[in-house]
């Protein structure tokens, strides 16, 4: 069935299928030396004083494009995207903030250019999904590299006595739609843009072509997030996925999907590349669920919850991607019209998602008949197996000698109902927020745990644009209104990608100089 899909007026058609991908991702891999072309932040946060820092080095000698996304943790809705330009061994960093007003903007002092402009060196969030993002994750993605010899190269090289690019102008005019060699700036295709001329003293330079390469595995992404109020503060790598895309995959920052167009800034994402090119690979999100890269089976790291030595400590549990498995144009149509608000956090006994009408996992019948939209693994259960620092998991044993480990105790679940998640043990979150919370008499305040993963549904699929309706006309004006197709597959790889680690923070009361807080990634098995 298919379903008018008019959120800002433009109709797009859903659809549901059960056929297979064209399109095959390119080989990707986790990358042991902190280096790639694509890398996941796994979590942000500007709940009460907590901001959130993200630094990006190029370490290469080319111009690098790079797409830098934040998304919600409810249903990892697009929060604020938008475009860097980075000149060869450049660093760019900024920190995620809120205000009085409820606004949340990314700052940053550099100079480096970026798509669309800063004000005061600041991007706002929109209000379109600003709603329940005060919380998500980071989506690092490099869209093509060039040389500094190239028409964007030259305009984007920090240079001169005050190194500062040369012309941040004539780099944006390169990411407008529509683009046509000779005449009209912007993308021509996902490989190919046209740039605007501009002046140099008295000196005009003239418009030219840019021909972009596939990004190398050349970013480097680190976070920190810190407490203002407290002054704790912590901070590690990304997660970084090495020959995410392997071609090429520029795109406009003026329109979106919304608008009916392909070529816009909603790409590229976790399922790959622009969907209109033949070059542009997709079905990426299946790549990451494999084993070897992000598909996991269980997590482990340690736990505690001794808040009388001052320890507070949180799990970050992060499942990036799977706004993929969405039917995008109908569930984003059955949001709260008012603010926007997904239907996700509000769970059942047994941690079967909230009833959506809109959006359903399972067909609702009756008039008007409602397709199946949610294919996501969310929510999903963890089921911990928690040990204390001797070996103990919460059964006294009865009698003599035992064999270690000690008898299992009881077995303790918790279901995630968001994409990026706080879990704590017995409810002392050091982040200011629970989403799970998991308690255990293990007769010690601390310990580690193993928790296996697992969705709450076996009907599982990723969606993605369905290009049977393409006219052939290539990247359309988004003023055509062209109807999109959206077409949900099964047979996935069933790992579920999991990123995160364990938060601690250590208050001295005697010497608050000496509190501190860490990072510790989680470890995971396949």
């Amino acid at each position: 069935m298919k379903h008018a899909f008019k959120p800002l007026g433009v109709a797009a058609a859903v659809a549901a299928a059960s056929a297979g991908y064209v399109n095959v991702a390119s080989a990707q891999s986790v990358s042991a030396n902190d280096l790639g072309d694509l890398a996941l932040v796994p979590y942000y946060t500007v709940n009460g004083e907590w901001v959130t820092g993200i630094h990006i080095v190029n370490t290469s000698d080319k111009t690098q494009v790079v797409k830098f996304r934040f998304r919600r943790a409810t249903d990892s809705m697009d929060a604020l995207d938008f475009n860097v330009i980075m000149s060869p061994q450049d660093v760019y960093a900024g920190v995620l903030t809120d205000d009085e007003n409820g606004n949340i903007s990314w700052s940053a002092d550099d100079t480096t250019c970026t798509a669309p402009a800063t004000t005061a060196g600041a991007l706002t969030m929109p209000s379109i999904y600003r709603a329940d993002a005060e919380t998500g994750y980071v989506e690092i993605i490099g869209m093509g590299e060039i040389g500094v010899t190239s028409p964007i190269g030259v305009a984007s090289k920090h240079s001169g006595t005050t190194f500062e690019p040369l012309n941040c102008e004539a780099v944006r005019s390169n990411f407008f739609a529509d683009g046509v060699a000779g005449t009209t700036r912007g993308v021509i295709d996902n490989a190919t843009t046209w740039q605007s001329s501009y002046m140099v003293g008295t000196t005009t330079v003239p418009a030219a072509q840019n021909d972009f390469d596939p990004s190398s595995n050349a970013l480097k992404v680190s976070y920190f997030i810190r407490d203002n109020d407290s002054g704790v503060e912590f901070g590690d790598n990304a997660v970084h996925i090495e020959d995410f895309l392997g071609v090429a995959s520029i795109t406009n920052q003026q329109y979106g999907y919304f608008s009916g167009d392909l070529d816009g800034f909603d790409f590229p994402d976790l399922n790959g590349g622009v969907p209109l090119s033949a070059f542009a690979p997709r079905g990426a999100f299946n790549a990451l669920r494999a084993a070897g890269v992000l598909g996991k089976t269980s997590i482990i790291n340690e736990w505690s919850a001794n808040p009388a030595n001052g320890v507070e400590m949180d799990w970050v549990v992060t499942l990036p991607g799977q706004y993929t498995m969405f039917d995008l144009p109908q569930y984003v149509g059955g949001l709260d019209a008012a603010a926007n608000r997904p239907w996700i956090p509000t769970l059942g006994a047994n941690g079967a998602p909230a009833t959506n009408a809109s959006c359903p996992r399972a067909p609702i019948a009756g008039p008007p008949a409602v397709d199946e939209c949610d294919y996501r693994d969310m929510p999903v259960v963890l089921t911990f197996t928690a040990y204390n620092r001797e070996e103990f998991r919460g059964t006294s044993p009865q009698g003599d000698l035992v064999v270690s480990p000690a008898p299992p105790g009881e077995i303790v679940t918790a279901y995630l109902p968001k994409e990026a998640n706080v879990v704590t043990f017995g409810g002392n979150s050091v982040l200011g927020q629970v989403d799970a919370d998991v308690t255990a008499d293990l007769g010690q305040p601390f310990g580690w745990v193993t928790a296996s993963i697992a969705s709450v549904d076996s009907d599982i699929r990723v969606c993605d644009w369905d290009l049977d309706q393409d006219n052939g006309a290539g990247f359309p004006s988004a003023s055509a209104g062209a109807a999109l197709d959206v077409q949900c597959t099964s047979g996935l790889n069933t790992g579920i990608p999991v990123i995160g680690f364990a938060a601690w923070a250590r208050s001295v009361a005697a010497n608050p100089d000496a509190s501190y807080g860490r990072i510790i990634e989680h470890s995971y098995t396949s």
